[in-house]
């Protein structure tokens, strides 16, 4: 599959327990307000670990969604039994602050056989970051910060009490640029 304009960016995420998605949703929402970069809340993009992106058309959208759900079924004791656990907080660039989960076994075999099912059918997508060599594991808190607003939002960031223990709930696939969610296969 060559890329090309007619291609869409399709993420497939966790998502978290509902305990756990509110101290990560009232730190982002506090970022958003000390801010005034309230790109996360503004698009609505949930507390998740992005598993794999990947690029396919319109018309393969339903396809991603039946090998996604087949791949929750089949990983589902798995993942039911699995835990992130987050460790630190980490930035990209001084632009991008995120929860770092620790990247253990649970998450790269995750990760890996996620592309196993997808990549022969569908393109790697977001340059590749997602792939199992290359995969860096992270749920995003604040974007597109600026100096000022990046030290601000690592001084919220810091009340987060680590480690971080969490459940996945569900895995998500969404439509990047716009942002939008499809659906949602619960694990638990």
């Amino acid at each position: 599959m060559d890329y090309n304009k007619s291609f869409i960016t399709y993420a497939v995420s966790f998502h978290f327990s509902q305990d756990v998605n509110e101290i990560i949703f009232n730190t982002m929402s506090s970022i958003a307000e000390l801010t005034g970069n309230d790109f996360m809340i503004e698009n609505k993009v949930p507390p998740h670990i992005t598993i794999g992106a990947f690029h396919g058309t319109k018309d393969s959208e339903e396809h991603l969604m039946q090998i996604v759900e087949e791949f929750t079924k089949a990983q589902k004791s798995t993942i039911q039994s699995g835990a992130v656990s987050f460790t630190e907080v980490g930035n990209f660039n001084g632009k991008v602050l995120f929860l770092k989960p620790e990247k253990d076994a649970f998450l790269s075999e995750t990760n890996k056989k996620l592309h196993e099912v997808v990549l022969p059918e569908f393109e790697a997508g977001e340059n590749g970051y997602y792939v199992p060599e290359i995969w860096f594991p992270h749920t995003t808190l604040g974007t597109r910060l600026n100096q000022s607003q990046f030290g601000k939002a690592v001084e919220l960031a810091g009340k987060i009490s680590l480690p971080l223990e969490v459940k996945i709930k569900d895995i998500g696939v969404y439509q990047c640029s716009p942002f939008l969610e499809l659906k949602r296969f619960p694990v638990c």
